[in-house]
């Protein structure tokens, strides 16, 4: 292996590096020395190429299929850009302002950059173009202020560790499709459009920082498989990640701070989220629509409107997460099934959940609390809980207009004095059983419209009002009965579902039929 010196002087045999070049054996050195070399290299051999003190190269570089070479210590400047048809190590290296559209090209070859800067004038639309099966590893490297995409993939692998993407035109990251990607530890800032756009790929981002883009932090398209972990998406003017017909799943991610959504999961995408904060959205903190989304231990709080809204067929669970202070209904949920486990829903401007248009809401375990409005409020809809908390209600704990309702095993606590019941029913059908109230100044049912209620086991020795029934409409009670004041119109009725008890001074007519056939 030789060492072969090239330098700008009538004292050096090789003052050119293609002669060099030229006349070197395959697995030779060949240093390049202090100076300005204008010309374009071709390269067809195994070669290492390294510069000593200052050396710029003006001119294209072309590495030819199946050879390798090594560059170090270089700056390209002012050329026809780099084009990878072999095997490329760049470090050290710096690519800037050539005078073509696309500063790097790789196609059917492989590309490794260490410690290296590409940097763009006007005219470079892109800083690295990898396509046709060709896989590209980048290490400390720094992308700037491209045109359209400081990276653009198609058909290829591609691994970013400690990379920087910052200020582009239009995009960070485009992989167009079947692009594998991996990213760690980089960030990407700055960009005008999507920063990281991917369409039918497989991507995974880890330790990384996606923030203050003028549009769009993350979009996804066309089936492209997505997997996040330990990143911060924040602070974007657009929505912060935009998801369609796309597989997600991601852990210890925030996201924050955006202008518009937080999360937008749409188009029959399937995501799941961990341990994930979601915070300070102008719009809905998280949409779903027409998905499948899973949230565990995630805490979306600090809202300027909705934490979450759910519409279109979506299908949505949250487990042991906190959803709270939102100036709007922490939850909408708008023909579309939600359940929740073990969760907390509290400190809001307004009411804990919404739901409509046939929503399905399920409840276990939840705590609903500390709310300026109602804790459920469902219209046309149907509501399931069971081992539920209900506490420090303003307004009412359960609305439910033209609605089927079960509430049971749960607890009622702290109803502040106000005109509103702790259960309302407008035209609605439901059961409340082996519930538990609290001392409260206030009803605990309100039935109207045409109401049908069936309450079995539940304890409401300590309310002043037990219930309100009015306008036609039916309560059914089995079990505990008191001796307290119960309220109803000449066209409403009260009944004891078995045998006959005497509630003040009048009697509860026997019903022989289950509600539960009714309901």
């Amino acid at each position: 292996m030789a060492v072969l010196v090239v330098k700008r002087s009538i004292m050096h045999r090789y003052q050119s590096i293609g002669q060099a070049i030229e006349e070197a054996a395959p697995g030779d050195m060949i240093e390049i020395r202090d100076g300005i070399y204008e010309e374009s290299l071709d390269i067809a051999k195994r070669l290492t190429l390294y510069g000593v003190g200052n050396v710029t190269i003006k001119g294209g570089v072309f590495i030819r299929y199946q050879t390798h070479v090594a560059m170090r210590n270089l700056r390209f400047r002012q050329g026809q850009g780099l084009y990878v048809k072999g095997d490329l190590q760049l470090e050290n290296c710096v690519i800037e302002e050539q005078l073509i559209r696309t500063q790097i090209m790789v196609s059917y070859g492989s590309l490794l950059m260490k410690n290296c800067a590409v940097l763009a004038t006007p005219l470079n639309h892109f800083g690295l173009r990898v396509a046709n099966g060709s896989s590209v590893i980048l290490v400390d490297t720094t992308f700037e202020h491209h045109v359209k995409a400081q990276i653009i993939a198609q058909n290829c692998e591609l691994s970013l560790t400690n990379c920087m993407l910052l200020e582009g035109k239009k995009h960070g990251i485009f992989a167009i499709r079947h692009v594998k990607m991996t990213m760690e530890d980089c960030e990407i800032h700055g960009h005008d459009k999507a920063q990281v756009m991917a369409a039918s790929s497989e991507i995974a981002m880890t330790n990384c920082l996606v923030h203050q883009g003028q549009g769009v932090g993350i979009q996804l398209f066309d089936s492209t498989t997505f997997r996040m972990d330990g990143c911060e998406i924040k602070e974007h003017l657009d929505t912060n990640m935009v998801v369609h017909r796309s597989d997600l799943m991601i852990s210890d991610c925030i996201f924050s701070d955006g202008q518009s959504h937080g999360l937008y999961l749409g188009e029959k995408s399937d995501a799941k989220f961990y341990d994930c904060q979601i915070s300070r959205h102008v719009k809905a903190q998280v949409l779903i629509e027409n998905s499948k989304v899973e949230l565990y231990q995630c805490h979306v709080r600090n809202g300027m409107a909705v934490g979450l809204t759910i519409v279109d067929e979506a299908d949505v669970s949250l487990n042991q997460c906190k959803i709270q202070n939102h100036q709007q209904f922490h939850i909408i949920v708008d023909a579309s099934g939600l359940k929740l486990h073990q969760s907390t829903i509290q400190f809001g401007q307004s009411g804990g959940i919404y739901g409509n248009e046939h929503a399905k809401i399920m409840m276990q375990h939840t705590t609903i609390r500390e709310l300026q409005s109602h804790h459920v409020y469902i219209n046309n809809a149907r509501l399931f809980t069971q081992y539920c908390t209900f506490e420090q209600m303003e307004g009412n704990g359960i609305t439910c207009i033209d609605a089927i309702f079960e509430v049971a095993n749960s607890y009622f606590k702290d109803g502040q004095e106000s005109s509103y019941a702790m259960i309302w029913s407008d035209q609605s059908m439901g059961r409340i059983e082996n519930c538990k109230v609290d001392e409260a100044a206030r009803p605990f049912l309100a039935l109207s419209n045409k109401s049908l209620l069936e309450m079995r086991h539940t304890d409401i020795a300590a309310v002043k009002a037990p219930a309100v029934v009015q306008e036609n409409s039916q309560l059914f009670v089995q079990g505990h009965v008191q001796p307290a004041t119960w309220q109803k119109d000449t066209a409403s009725k009260i009944s004891q579902i078995e045998g006959m008890q005497v509630m003040g001074d009048k009697k509860i007519e026997i019903v022989k039929h289950d509600i539960k056939k009714i309901i």
